[in-house]
């Protein structure tokens, strides 16, 4: 190491000798003493850490991506915060976008578990996702801050910063109002800066306040600066996590049932749907979803059963209890996927994918169910067809549909009576060969007609 970088090294590394040798030959200073200078060192911030640490998660992102030479595995680390006490974690989106398994970590003492999460509603445009991890105690949760930050104010940030979990770090509002543009060219207004050190890692991580209150959600940093980062504030963190992140609309699951917010009484039942099976009608007031009773929950428990709602997976029984008058009734239901119960609610149809073709190149929407008084079904489709083209209305071209998700998208936001134009293989005399196959096509195995969308 040369010249004056050198000997300050040198220099300091003597010091810290001498420093040290000095203490160990000092008598030790009395128990009273080393207790009163142990309390003079818990400041405010150290108050904070103790308290927050516990609801601040590490998250480890694995994803699959595509490169030149084939598949590739990558991972990627990030921060979340616990804000249920049920396991509900708001971190950045652009952490678990696109990611194949997520994990979750605390890294405290009284748990070292590592906890699988499941992504609960997503908002790229906010940089803001809702993952859920399942346990059987109440995590440690973060109270967010019901006022504005205030430019100066003394700010803490706890992060997973390049992997090293819990990394604090403080400093000040030093900004407010601030706009960013990513490399995307996505823009974000309106953020808190702060010189607390924000790296990567930190994204998806509280910025707290004095009194350990998240006033923001840390998810950039200035690239060629020094100690300046960016947060999503607290109050816009509230709109979004109530209007959007935990709308019903965001539900991975569907019951075939819908409720008023307000009575969470069922406004409406689809015929033929899981909760129709199982008996649920319109006017039943719900007491409790999924092992959850609600009339004995703290809080409104509007807010709980969306929480709910929202974290019950497809494919499994869910368990239902309501009010019926003054009767209580339990029923037992089976959740489709989100994407399934579209098509159904809609169209009256399951489907899956079927690939054809020697490489298994030309994937069809296969119908493998049909609700005889469904849409499809009264337009004629059977189980078996494959639905070859579909013309949305208005639209000059029809859509070779290749995915039941790029289908349910579109069915999701067609208005009630829209018309659909289809046309369908159907392999009538079942040799396993449809029209699409055949080189001679025949035209008898295609089936052209139109669905009204319910």
């Amino acid at each position: 190491m040369p010249g004056a970088a050198y000997r300050t090294a040198m220099t300091r590394g003597i010091a810290l000798r001498l420093v040290f040798v000095a203490c160990v030959s000092l008598p030790a200073a009395p128990l009273q003493a080393q207790e009163t200078a142990g309390e003079s060192r818990r400041t405010p911030v150290v108050e904070v850490v103790e308290r927050c640490k516990p609801a601040v998660v590490s998250i480890s992102s694995e994803f699959r991506r595509q490169a030149w030479f084939g598949w590739q595995d990558e991972s990627s680390a990030g921060t979340g915060v616990v804000l249920f006490e049920d396991g509900y974690i708001i971190t950045n989106n652009h952490v678990v976008a696109d990611a194949q398994r997520i994990q979750v970590t605390f890294d405290t003492s009284d748990d070292a578990t590592v906890y699988d999460a499941t992504i609960i509603s997503q908002k790229p445009e906010e940089d803001l996702a809702l993952i859920k991890i399942e346990g059987d105690h109440p995590f440690h949760t973060i109270t967010l801050c019901e006022s504005d930050p205030i430019l100066g104010e003394t700010v803490i940030a706890i992060g997973n910063a390049f992997r090293h979990s819990h990394t604090v770090s403080t400093g000040i509002v030093s900004g407010l109002h601030r706009e960013i543009r990513t490399r995307e060219g996505q823009v974000f207004e309106n953020l808190i800066q702060t010189d607390a050190s924000i790296n990567p890692g930190n994204s998806g991580g509280p910025l707290l306040n004095i009194h350990g209150e998240l006033i923001g959600i840390n998810s950039a940093m200035q690239g060629m600066a020094e100690n300046i980062g960016f947060a999503i504030p607290v109050n816009h963190v509230r709109k979004v996590l109530a209007e959007k992140l935990l709308a019903l609309d965001q539900a991975r699951a569907w019951l075939g049932f819908d409720v008023d917010e307000n009575t969470l009484t069922v406004s409406r039942v689809t015929a033929g749907g899981p909760a129709d099976g199982a008996g649920v009608e319109v006017g039943d007031r719900i007491d409790a979803l999924d092992r959850h009773l609600l009339t004995s929950v703290e809080g409104d428990p509007r807010d709980v059963y969306k929480r709910v709602r929202l974290g019950i997976q497809a494919g499994r029984d869910v368990r239902l209890r309501v009010q019926r008058g003054s009767q209580p009734r339990e029923f037992t239901l089976t959740a489709l996927s989100q994407v399934d119960g579209i098509l159904f609610e809609r169209l009256g149809l399951g489907l899956d994918v079927l690939r054809l073709g020697p490489r298994g190149l030309s994937p069809f929407l296969r119908v493998t169910s049909v609700q005889s008084e469904g849409p499809g079904g009264l337009a004629g489709l059977e189980p078996g067809d494959l639905i070859a083209h579909v013309r949305r209305p208005r639209s000059p071209q029809a859509q070779w549909f290749q995915r039941v998700e790029d289908l349910g998208f579109v069915l999701s936001r067609l208005q009630q009576g829209a018309v659909l134009d289809i046309e369908v293989y159907r392999d009538l005399d079942h040799d396993g060969v449809y029209a699409e196959q055949d080189a001679t096509r025949d035209y008898s195995e295609i089936f052209q007609g139109t669905i009204t969308v319910r």
